[in-house]
């Protein structure tokens, strides 16, 4: 078994703040375009230039991504593990195994046409996996909210992205709709102007070492299907909510 650590070096990660299947920028608002941080260990099974996948995606490119099964399946054993064995094939084509963590949604506790929801055996927690490839964290208080017929809105904390070139200075007063017209993205958020009640703020910006460096804050109406409320509107009130001193 060779260790993650050796391999760590031989990854091949996509550019900053560039989605994975379109190639265009990624504004992160939870529940439309996201990032899996590098200390991940995911197969990458259907992308033949990388052994693992991290960084950023919007959740539309992922539906519309003619291999989102082999995504789909990757998500799967990342999220519904806690630690299990993966085999990737090195530069002399041989196949090693590494060890790697999953995040321990081990509980499958619905099959529902849009997809499944596992439970975190230790926490108030569940993760819904979408038929078509994504996947969406829920706290208690959320499903408690879908339970009774609301809808969740994402988080709204602040992140930074390093822009593909320097903006005009007035990019503090631009709008959501200014900022992803100046990015070349509109198009792809488009849905989420029209639906999701987005709240945007500018928060700081400037030159950096990589660029343009934005922070900003983002969120909008998680958009998640109807039959994920109707099914904890039949769970919850059979439901034990777990204590931290019992984890």
């Amino acid at each position: 078994m060779v260790s993650v650590g050796v391999l760590e070096r031989r990854r091949v990660f996509h550019e900053r703040n560039i989605c994975h299947f379109c190639g265009r920028f990624v504004l992160e608002a939870e529940g439309w375009a996201e990032s899996i941080p590098p200390y991940h260990t995911i197969l990458a099974t259907w992308d033949d230039d990388a052994n693992f996948f991290t960084g950023p995606f919007h959740l539309g490119c992922i539906r519309g991504f003619e291999r989102r099964g082999e995504f789909r399946q990757a998500m799967v054993d990342w999220l519904t593990t806690t630690n299990r064995l993966i085999t990737v094939h090195d530069e002399d084509g041989q196949p090693h195994e590494i060890s790697a963590t999953g995040l321990g949604y081990t509980e499958k506790i619905a099959e529902l046409p849009d997809g499944e929801i596992y439970e975190d055996p230790r926490f108030n927690r569940w993760v819904f996996i979408e038929e078509a490839g994504p996947y969406h964290f829920l706290e208690l208080d959320a499903v408690e909210a879908l339970r009774a017929g609301g809808r969740v809105r994402g988080d709204g904390g602040g992140t930074s992205a390093v822009l593909p070139a320097e903006p005009d200075p007035s990019i503090e007063s631009w709008n959501l709709s200014e900022l992803l017209d100046f990015l070349e993205v509109r198009d792809l958020y488009q849905g989420l102007l029209d639906d999701l009640e987005p709240k945007y703020k500018f928060w700081e910006g400037g030159l950096g070492r990589a660029g343009y460096i934005l922070t900003y804050s983002l969120s909008a109406i998680r958009p998640l299907p109807g039959s994920v409320g109707d099914f904890f509107a039949r769970y919850l009130p059979n439901y034990t909510s777990k204590r931290l001193e019992d984890a």
